[in-house]
């Protein structure tokens, strides 16, 4: 219960900062924050010395960064070849450090 508290709470804060940036104009901090908060999640599902109960919890809400790339990628890059390069490496990974 408590990790996934602090992953959802790490994870609307890092959604909220990108969105003031993207009020601002700043679209590589946009970016930036949205890339920082996925490798997060993804480093803390690879990391062994992780309790399994975070592992899970990161995994499961990995998705609201990821979707916030979606989008981001598909405003401004419109060949989205980032995003697929993201997706890619999640879905080796995920098979490699599944903490089910």
């Amino acid at each position: 219960m408590h990790s996934a508290y602090v992953v959802a709470q790490f994870i609307d804060a890092s959604l909220t900062l990108s969105r003031c940036y993207s009020k601002e104009n700043c679209i590589l901090l946009q970016e930036l924050f949205l890339r920082r908060t996925y490798h997060d999640l993804i480093n803390k599902i690879c990391d062994p010395l992780q309790s399994e109960c975070m592992r899970k919890q990161c995994l499961d809400q990995l998705y609201k960064p990821l979707l916030a790339l979606k989008r981001f990628y598909r405003q401004y890059d419109s060949s989205q070849k980032k995003y697929y390069a993201l997706e890619r490496e999640l879905r080796v990974l995920s098979h490699e450090f599944n903490p089910y």
